[in-house]
């Protein structure tokens, strides 16, 4: 097997609402001398020496990070966003706590039951309301009165529309409330309402691969002094090596993007409700109708009673196009979930998306050759080659 080029790009069309397109100075730094390198560390008996530098690119990432969100304090030191989600949850919560997530099945991530009960928290799950797809506030607080909890881990990864931090904060008043913004942190700029650590979240994290267009990673931000100070004494135990070559990386794209956040945001937002339209206008079911479809850079698309979400994921793979089905929650059945992010990354903009919802409908509701369409999608790819909002503005040294 030739694994390099297995690893090469295709021309393909990517609506996975997980992925996204690096810029190539960030991902050329995932090819640097980097890659192996750990910075330098000092204990009381101990010296990790580097000859390199890299604390700088460490310490430059932070304060890339913390001025992107508006933050005191910054982490990048993560892996991922399950790596941030165990750091996170094992800091914050104390032993035998009271968590309330998401239900898988209101869009909460797969894996946060199994994580808080592994280890010992109580798990109880925040009131959704599947008619708005959105948290229903009011029985919130009347839970949490009820019963007070510890820590609210917001995990939505299927998700239409943004929370409400200071709703949120409102219903809860005396919980932790951290926010895994996986999904959205490349569009908390052009989210007002959600994007608030004072008031609201006391921390937002998640992975930074997603509408964040930089590698697979982690990072966190926070205002609050004291779980800054959690967090930080955590992590020496959740994360021995912190991936230098990745957080130049993520530095970069920081960088990058930093002049452009809210126009790139918007985009996508824009590019996810235009594609909605498109999509019900060829005869798709789009869920979320009655506000638009869709407030984020998902489209969710409800498959017809004579069809199966493999079958449909199968013949879009065929035709190289990438996407996911997941049950969502808007009909608790699965369905596809698109996302534009990576669209947008590619520089597409609203009228894009009607060659995009074509490729769709011909495929899936006209029953068109997928060799047929696979041309098509291929000269579609072709037509955007490059990175959009990626304009170089100061060097970064990372080997």
């Amino acid at each position: 097997m030739d694994v390099l080029a297995t690893l090469q790009r295709k021309d393909s069309l990517n609506l996975f609402p997980i992925e996204n397109r690096l810029s190539p100075r960030a991902a050329a730094a995932l090819a640097s001398d980097a890659v192996n390198r750990y910075p330098y560390s000092e204990t009381p008996v101990a010296v990790y020496g580097d000859v390199t530098g890299l604390n700088d690119v460490y310490d430059y990432c932070v304060d890339l990070t913390k001025e992107f969100y508006g933050a005191r304090h910054a982490f990048v030191q993560f892996l991922s966003g399950l790596h941030t989600m165990h750091t996170v949850l094992t800091a914050v919560t104390p032993p035998g706590g009271r968590v309330m997530v998401l239900a898988p099945e209101d869009g909460g991530h797969y894996a946060t039951v199994t994580i808080c009960e592994g280890f010992g928290h109580q798990v109880d799950f925040v009131p959704f309301d599947r008619q708005r797809l959105e948290i229903d506030h009011a029985a919130l607080a009347a839970r949490v009165a009820k019963q007070p909890v510890d820590v609210i881990y917001l995990d939505a990864s299927t998700a239409l529309r943004f929370p409400d931090a200071r709703a949120l904060r409102a219903a809860a008043p005396d919980a932790t409330i951290c926010l895994d913004a996986s999904h959205l942190l490349g569009l908390l700029p052009a989210a007002p309402d959600t994007l608030v650590l004072d008031g609201g979240f006391d921390s937002i994290s998640g992975s930074t691969h997603k509408t964040l267009p930089g590698p697979q990673k982690g990072l966190l931000v926070t205002n609050s002094d004291a779980l800054a100070e959690k967090v930080g004494a955590r992590i020496p135990f959740t994360a021995s090596s912190s991936h230098s070559a990745s957080v130049g990386s993520l530095a970069i794209t920081l960088e990058e993007l930093l002049p452009h956040r809210v126009e790139y945001a918007r985009q996508i937002i824009a590019n996810a409700r235009r594609l909605a339209h498109e999509l019900v206008e060829r005869g798709f079911d789009v869920a979320g109708a009655h506000f638009g479809h869709t407030d984020t850079h998902q489209v969710w698309v409800h498959l017809p009673e004579d069809s199966t979400p493999h079958a449909w994921g199968r013949l879009l793979t065929s035709s190289d196009i990438r996407t996911t089905t997941v049950v969502l929650p808007s009909n608790a059945r699965s369905g596809l979930r698109l996302g534009t992010q990576e669209l947008t990354r590619w520089g597409m903009k609203e009228d894009d998306m009607a060659a995009v919802a074509e490729l769709l409908a011909r495929l899936l509701l006209r029953g068109e050759d997928s060799a047929k369409v696979a041309a098509d999608v291929a000269d579609l790819a072709r037509a955007f080659p490059g990175v959009a909002y990626a304009e170089r503005s100061a060097p970064v040294a990372v080997g």
